[in-house]
């Protein structure tokens, strides 16, 4: 696919079969697109003006099969508790924004994972704390997990750990490598917020792997594999398959994209997900022509 507005390759994330490029750019669009079908389009902001720091996150309501982004206006202070927050539906005929309360202040960080209805993404919460914020699509409510006392490790990714959200972080030797130990950490329970544990020991036994601090976790096969992509290009690109119970690793080799293998001409970063969904009834160009805030009535036409 090829994209006739530049966007940034640096925010990208990915529910169930749409990708969405959620730049955190003053004048940087946003992009939902459908891999499978090739179409795209751009998304307003919720009011006619830009927003300099602001996030944004796409997540997947399973129960009635629909698309929302969720929009957080972050300019303000942390400490303000008119923080704006706004979600838009998509697929549904005229796309309107509408504002939604969030019930605790908190300042959203990068990364995020929707994981069967439920969006997922770190924060610092209103006492400076490191947290994790949960956000029901389908109800449009808001937990916050506080994790400063409850994690003797900070989490660098969120997966899909079998149906559940797993936080992982890679432990790497001094002067860069192969990481030598994988520890993950899985939210059993989001009300109780009992955590599970796990640390596995890495072994550089055939040499391969030569990631220098770029290789990054990107999710768990039906089997249990972990599944780990260097996150920048390489002649050739290998994709790892760790097999916690065994201890053992298997390399697969991406020799080239495409016919002519274009994508390694240049340098860029990768991002990849695991159990990709192929969506070819969700039509983006019709469902996400235009959009306009719904207090004030203010049509926003589409670029």
């Amino acid at each position: 696919m090829k994209f006739s507005k530049d966007i940034s390759p640096y925010n990208c994330t990915y529910a169930s079969g749409l990708i969405y490029f959620h730049n955190m750019d003053n004048d940087a669009v946003r992009v939902i697109c459908n891999p499978s079908t090739g179409q795209y389009a751009i998304l307003p902001l919720p009011e006619r003006r830009t927003y300099r720091n602001s996030v944004s996150y796409l997540g997947f309501d399973p129960i009635d099969n629909e698309f929302k982004v969720l929009f957080l206006n972050t300019s303000k202070s942390i400490a303000s508790s008119d923080i704006d927050h706004y979600i838009l539906t998509l697929g549904t005929g005229k796309l309107r924004w509408r504002k939604i309360q969030c019930p605790f202040t908190h300042e959203p960080l990068w990364e995020r994972i929707c994981i069967n209805g439920v969006l997922y993404y770190l924060a610092h919460s209103e006492r400076k704390y490191y947290a994790l914020v949960c956000f029901d699509v389908r109800s449009e409510k808001f937990k916050l997990i506080e994790l400063e006392y409850r994690l003797d490790c900070r989490l660098y990714e969120l997966i899909n750990y079998k149906g559940k959200l797993c936080g992982v972080n890679l432990k790497y030797a001094y002067g860069g490598g192969f990481p030598l130990e994988l520890r993950m950490w899985v939210l059993e329970d989001v009300e109780k917020e009992e955590w599970t544990s796990y640390a596995y020991t890495l072994r550089d036994e055939n040499k391969v792997f030569k990631v220098n601090y770029n290789l990054s976790v990107v999710g768990v096969t039906a089997s249990g594999e972990i599944v780990l992509v260097n996150h920048n290009t390489s002649k050739p690109l290998y994709v790892f398959y760790f097999n916690p119970k065994r201890n053992t690793f298997q390399n697969v080799e991406i020799q080239s994209f495409g016919a002519k293998g274009e994508a390694f001409k240049t340098s860029f970063l990768v991002d990849a997900f695991v159990d990709h969904v192929e969506d070819l009834k969700f039509d983006i160009k019709t469902t996400t022509y235009a959009a306009y805030l719904e207090e004030d009535h203010r049509t926003l036409e589409m670029c």
